[in-house]
């Protein structure tokens, strides 16, 4: 796959997703409309200001034409994820592990808050905030940064990037996790 820095990709979160409801009830719905309201003001302003397509992708799981009635500006895409992380210019994200793609890629990331969305939302962002350095945004901010100091500054975050994966995701460097697990399981069991 291509890599390349055509678009801005929004990996949207689920504010009601099975999990996050069993642990924090529903959000409401004007909840829900104050967070689509803010969060499209930003991204149309992000557009604007690097004159690139903005594309929303969907968890597996969501509901793709409820969302496209929340982004009416925008593309709406589901499964596609990955593909649109390789040709990203930045990438917004809520709470996704999806966002490890854009970290591996080294692409500019962008953590978005929302005081209208579950605080597990919130909290599972702010660990990729405080252990990779990411820079965030909460959607009801306006941002006070130039085009040039917010893409310095977003390029300056990618320098924590090389630490977070060497400790979470590939703390074994090039070994691969699968050949790991058998290596051990041969080691203690065989």
């Amino acid at each position: 796959m291509d890599v390349s820095e055509e678009k801005i990709v929004l990996l949207d979160a689920d504010l009601n997703h099975p999990e996050l409801v069993a642990i924090s009830g529903n959000v409401d719905k004007k909840k829900i409309e104050k967070h689509y309201y803010h969060l499209n003001k930003l991204i149309n302003n992000l557009s604007a200001m690097y004159k690139k397509e903005i594309v929303v992708c969907l968890h597996p799981k969501d509901n793709l034409e409820q969302k496209k009635k929340y982004f009416p500006n925008f593309k709406v895409v589901q499964y596609e994820s990955r593909e649109n992380i390789y040709k990203a210019f930045l990438v917004f994200f809520f709470d996704t592990s999806a966002i490890v793609d854009a970290l591996l890629l080294k692409k500019r990331i962008l953590c978005i808050i929302s005081n209208f969305a579950p605080s597990n939302t919130t909290s599972g962002g702010m660990h990729f905030v405080n252990e990779a350095g990411l820079l965030k945004i909460n959607i009801e901010e306006e941002i006070n940064l130039t085009k040039d100091n917010l893409l310095s500054k977003l390029d300056d975050a990618k320098n924590n990037y090389t630490n977070y994966i060497n400790s979470y995701i590939a703390p074994d460097g090039n070994n691969l996790g699968y050949e790991k697990i058998i290596r051990i399981l041969k080691e203690r069991f065989f």
